[in-house]
């Protein structure tokens, strides 16, 4: 019998690292990925996140959890999180290809104030009559992405978003998979990562997630292992450390308000955390990513 191979949960295709960057957001054009993979993309899936292809021109062959179809420009894709897909370009593919992390789809849901919104979804659509609207929004995400000062940009790219979620909103088909096949698995995984979201000030223990879940802490850790590599406490451990990058970068707080407003009792043991998980104490990855900013390329 075959050995099959497992499915690779990635962060983005190509690359080994599975957490988000501190901006939420990734958005790169559809041809640099394709082109780099020889235009076929294998069986992937990611975690943490949803994507949203765009393609405008080109065509090409999507496999999406198991079900093949052919896409052709003008289409939107939408995959959501832990959706095992694949894809087989056409050489002249053009579009656009956006990664929007959890905290920031969360924030979306309250503002739409919908469980599940589109944006969430798995599902392919053709677009047609409001074309022009979609591929500006999509401008401005990717002049914001590219260009935008670093002071403003993370609040101007989640408006961006919003506004997308709410033209997918207006515009998706009514009959949408917002829950694509998975299996039982993935769904604690899922349940396991927004309880993280919501609660990851709190520093509850693993043992107290997996109960909420109704499974035991070995489960839930066997879960973290099997989809992603890693443990259950590293899971809640990368949120709380994601959240401190983006205070570091986007805020003006001294190092003790970040730790208090995590959850920390304890500055110097937030120190401690943050050099365990980074190699960097917080005030050195802070200099660190404003000496960045000052040589950060324009990208044309």
């Amino acid at each position: 019998m075959k050995h099959q191979q497992p499915i690779p949960t990635v962060h983005l295709y190509g690359q080994k690292e599975l957490g988000v960057t501190p901006d939420l957001l990734h958005c790169e054009a559809l041809i640099i990925r394709s082109k780099a993979h020889k235009f076929k993309i294998k069986p992937h899936r990611h975690h943490g996140l949803s994507q949203i292809f765009y393609l405008k021109r080109g065509h090409g062959e999507a496999n999406i959890d198991g079900d093949p179809t052919t896409v052709k420009a003008p289409c939107l894709i939408v995959i959501g999180e832990m959706c095992i897909h694949d894809f087989l370009w056409s050489s002249d593919v053009e579009g656009s290809v956006l990664s929007v992390a959890n905290p920031l789809l969360e924030s979306i849901e309250k503002v739409l104030m919908k469980e599940q919104p589109v944006i969430r979804a798995t599902l392919i659509m053709t677009v047609r009559r409001e074309q022009p609207q979609l591929e500006s929004i999509l401008e401005l995400i990717h002049y914001e992405y590219n260009h935008a000062p670093a002071d403003s940009r993370a609040l101007v790219l989640s408006s961006l978003i919003q506004l997308l979620a709410i033209w997918l909103e207006r515009n998706a088909p009514q009959k949408v998979n917002t829950a694509s096949q998975q299996s039982r698995s993935a769904e604690y995984f899922n349940q396991f990562m927004s309880l993280i979201n919501r609660d990851f000030h709190s520093h509850r223990k693993v043992e107290s997630y997996a109960a909420e879940l109704g499974i035991t802490a070995p489960y839930l850790n066997k879960v973290c292992q099997q989809l992603v590599e890693k443990s259950a406490l590293q899971m809640v451990h990368e949120r709380v450390l994601l959240e401190a990058k983006r205070s570091l970068i986007y805020t003006v707080q001294n190092i003790s308000e970040i730790a208090y407003g995590l959850g920390f009792t304890d500055p110097a043991y937030f120190t401690r955390f943050f050099r365990r998980l980074t190699g960097l104490s917080p005030k050195q990855f802070r200099e660190k990513q404003a000496a960045d900013d000052q040589i950060r390329p324009t990208i044309r």
